[in-house]
């Protein structure tokens, strides 16, 4: 978590310089802070960061979907903010409250029922992410019996196969953020449910056009996403799916 972050790397780079500045090696100090400024002025562009969000964002997961009936919508957790006296709504992180709209407005259209996942893995673990799914859901006028909760997993994988578990021939139209799209497509698919995803919470436009901007901390953010998403899919294509086909 901390090596995907450009602004983590330019800072190791800063303090690795600084010790060899005290070692005497003048060169390598100056290849070091030309390495740490360059990383943060390219990775702070907001185009740079719009061409790695791109595959992750604006990539088809699903053909051949005008056909597709989904029995439900399927909702993974993202985060609430356990800590601090807050109001409740701003407890919930963006990713979290746009997942669960856009559900809600998906029931409002299909009338289907929504799953909402994940266990205690918050930083309270008294508090399970499902059900306060469930509450927001309700305090948006669903029905308890248009809510089906599965207090399970503690990441994407977990959560997809608490679902297979439970329904294992269910066809879903999952709800998630953009970024997680394709990883959601590929756990989905690797455990044999038929899905659509519908994509919320982007982090760029879409556009590939070059332009320059100003150093924007927001594009830093946007590009360490990105990295952290192309990890857990390599490290899923990896390790995970291939324990998934020895398991089988």
């Amino acid at each position: 978590m901390f090596l995907v972050s450009p602004l983590c790397l330019s800072l190791c780079f800063l303090a690795f310089s600084i010790y060899l500045y005290r070692k005497g090696k003048l060169r390598a100090v100056r290849s070091l802070t030309i390495i740490s400024f360059s990383l943060l002025l390219v990775f702070s562009q907001h185009w740079v960061a719009n061409l790695l969000l791109y595959p992750l964002e604006f990539t088809t997961t699903h053909k051949n979907t005008n056909e597709f009936e989904p029995d439900y919508i399927f909702v993974p957790a993202c985060y609430f903010h356990t800590k601090g006296n807050i109001p409740r709504i701003t407890r919930w992180h963006e990713c979290s409250s746009q997942r669960m709209l856009q559900a809600i407005t998906l029931h409002k259209k299909h009338q289907l029922p929504i799953i909402v996942t994940g266990g205690n893995f918050l930083t309270d673990q008294d508090i399970v992410f499902a059900e306060e799914a469930r509450k927001f859901l309700l305090n948006f006028g669903l029905d308890d019996d248009d809510i089906i909760v599965m207090a399970k997993g503690w990441n994407t994988k977990s959560e997809v196969e608490a679902v297979k578990e439970l329904l294992p021939d269910a066809s879903l139209l999952a709800v998630t953020s953009a970024t997680h799209q394709l990883r959601l497509s590929y756990l989905l698919s690797d455990v044999g449910l038929h899905h659509k995803v519908e994509s919320v919470d982007y982090h760029s436009s879409g556009e590939l056009a070059f332009f320059l901007s100003l150093p924007s901390p927001t594009a830093l953010e946007s590009v360490r996403k990105a990295t952290y998403e192309y990890l857990a899919i390599i490290k899923y294509a990896l390790y995970d799916s291939s324990k998934e086909e020895i398991d089988q």
